[in-house]
């Protein structure tokens, strides 16, 4: 019986191989880059050839014996001890680090630019310059600054003059105060300002009641009109400073010294925005903060038997002369809601 023929399949020639081994020898591959480890930024003290630098026994101290030097001066010139917040704000400019402190009233904020005066030599005739709000501040500070042995004068529309700034220039003035508006606006103090000659004595630059950047210079370019109400009545919309606001260009150009920001009434959202006003960053800026709050303050309520415009309940906290000297008597503050009725609290408390 003759089988049928069955068709067999051609075979089929695969065309795939496995890719050959790289013949290059293992010395002859090109290495990939190793991975660079993370560097921790380390705070470097700043020495420059030109300008103002600090003493040079200052300079070589380490950290821990330069906070030691700094509490020992503090003992030294005004018989307390430093507070450790003191110590690191000092301790941060000395490494020509901006610092931004927060500390309630009372604190001795004004304290840190003169324990960093003393890291200077005198003879290298240093300036500090101090932003601030108020020209009475300002002379406040005068007074004080000249009391702890210092030469200071404080800058005004009335004061400042080609003489001023001549002496200013020298560096007859170890503190300089002034208010933001001569600061941007004085052609006089800007010629001295970007001037070599004073950049060459400018040793650190202060903002006094720093906070006053977000209320008075931020607040007023805010495109919502709620963002004011908390902070402003309708009185006190004159007092808007835009200079605040505009203080960042200027302070860039400083010579590579040292900010210092103090301040006792500021939100994390004040801290942000000033911040982002001076040209600062997380990277650029130390924040130090202390305690806001006044444990030995209390609020008292008084039932009121007059209206509130005549303030006449005023008299039932204050004493009489009869009963307490006028030397006795303790300091007090007044806040109102305007400023006149702030003037009738204050002739009201004259009778008393």
């Amino acid at each position: 019986m003759i089988k049928p023929h069955t068709a067999r399949r051609p075979k089929t020639i695969s065309t795939t191989r496995r890719p050959k081994r790289s013949t290059i020898p293992q010395k002859l591959k090109v290495p990939t880059a190793p991975k660079r480890p993370k560097i921790n930024p380390t705070r470097k003290r700043i020495w420059t050839p030109t300008g103002i630098n600090i003493y040079q026994e200052v300079y070589k101290m380490t950290d821990e014996k330069l906070k030691a030097h700094i509490a020992e001066t503090s003992l030294k010139s005004y018989g307390q001890c430093a507070k450790d917040l003191q110590v690191d704000a000092v301790f941060n400019l000395v490494q020509g680090r901006n610092t931004f402190l927060l500390a309630g009233t009372g604190f001795g904020k004004s304290r840190i630019a003169k324990l960093y005066m003393k890291m200077i030599p005198q003879n290298s005739r240093g300036v500090v310059v101090v932003l601030n709000p108020l020209d009475s501040l300002g002379e406040n500070q005068v007074l004080e600054k000249k009391q702890a042995g210092f030469s200071a004068i404080n800058l005004t529309k009335l004061t400042f003059n080609r003489k001023a700034a001549e002496e200013i220039s020298d560096g007859v003035y170890q503190f300089v105060y002034l208010s933001p508006e001569i600061f941007l606006n004085s052609k006089l103090f800007r010629k001295l300002y970007y001037s070599s000659r004073f950049q060459n004595r400018l040793a650190l630059i202060v903002i006094d009641e720093a906070h006053m950047i977000y209320i008075w210079g931020l607040v007023e370019g805010s495109s919502s009109n709620n963002s004011t109400s908390a902070h402003f009545r309708h009185e006190d919309y004159s007092i808007f400073r835009p200079s605040y606001g505009k203080l960042g260009p200027q302070l860039l150009f400083r010579n590579d010294k040292p900010l210092l920001l103090l301040s006792a009434t500021c939100r994390p959202v004040a801290v942000e925005a000033i911040k982002k006003s001076l040209k600062l960053t997380d990277a650029t800026v130390d924040i130090l903060r202390g305690k806001l709050t006044r444990p030995e303050i209390r609020i008292v309520r008084l039932p009121m038997a007059h209206s509130l415009a005549s303030s006449l309940d005023a008299i039932k906290v204050f004493p009489s002369c009869k009963e307490v000297a006028n030397c006795d008597m303790v300091p007090s503050l007044v806040y109102s809601g305007s400023r006149n009725r702030t003037s009738t609290v204050l002739e009201v408390i004259d009778y008393a």
